[in-house]
């Protein structure tokens, strides 16, 4: 089965070239939406033979542009189709063999979670909202049935939509590089205030790189099998620490400590 990798990117030279990398080693084909790309990126896109199709928009709507991906993976008659951002990179222990025992194991959809680097690339952010970030997917694979589809929604959109009947939740993470760039965080605390401005989120704390954040240190292992372990580990200590929170904050409400 082929599977189509689609990606929404703007300004993304710094990180672009390893997403790609990683990405060629898992899919048969790339489509990519260039939002205006002024740094070097769209100078990338040659050196990667997997890039079938690129297009091109102007002025920010996320909605607008996944939606337009979407269908172009559904025109190319996909079986499987997997959404990434431009500075997202797999682990490296996930690989193309990992993928086919997935589709092949009849699930529908394929979901990951991540790790949210901040102003470096050694510490991953947990704190606040980030922790559910890292806690709960964020990215999916899924079985193209023609029905799947994005919210038209011009900011924080979320993931693919569908009636999925069998999801499996991978151990392995997607390592997000967006903020470990401090001239990237800024440039995305701007963006979020200058086009999000009457929003509920508190970009100040979300996405500002001068406000204090609490880390800890990614760990991948160079052998295949301890990795997995570990991340199996994670996953489940994770879980085991929402539940925790969640039972907590619901006695709390009930005896009115709150």
């Amino acid at each position: 089965m082929n599977i189509t990798a689609i990606l929404r990117i703007k300004d993304e030279a710094l990180i672009i070239k390893e997403c790609l990398a990683k990405l060629s080693g898992l899919v048969d084909q790339i489509v990519i939406l260039d939002n205006g790309s002024t740094d070097g990126t769209s100078d990338i896109y040659k050196e990667f033979p997997k890039i079938t199709k690129i297009l091109h928009t102007v002025g920010y709507d996320e909605g607008r542009d996944k939606i337009m991906l979407l269908e172009e993976a559904k025109n190319l008659k996909s079986d499987w189709i997997l959404w990434i951002d431009g500075d997202e990179v797999f682990e490296d222990h996930l690989t193309r063999d990992v993928l086919d025992k997935y589709i092949n194991s009849g699930y529908d959809r394929v979901t990951f979670r991540m790790c949210n680097f901040w102003l470096n690339r050694e510490l991953c952010r947990y704190d606040g909202n980030y922790y559910l970030y890292t806690l709960h997917p964020q990215r999916s694979m899924w079985r193209n049935s023609g029905l799947e589809y994005f919210k038209n929604q011009k900011m924080h959109n979320g993931d693919i939509q569908g009636d999925f009947k069998k999801i499996y939740l991978s151990p392995y993470r997607i390592k997000h590089y967006g903020y470990s760039f401090r001239s990237k965080a800024e440039q995305k605390y701007r963006n979020y205030l200058k086009e999000d401005p009457n929003s509920t989120r508190d970009y100040t704390i979300l996405s500002n790189p001068d406000y204090p954040a609490k880390t800890f240190k990614f760990v991948e292992f160079d052998n295949r099998s301890i990795n997995y372990f570990y991340v199996l580990f994670y996953k489940y200590l994770c879980g085991f620490l929402w539940v925790t929170l969640r039972v907590r904050f619901k006695l709390s409400k009930i005896l009115g400590l709150n």
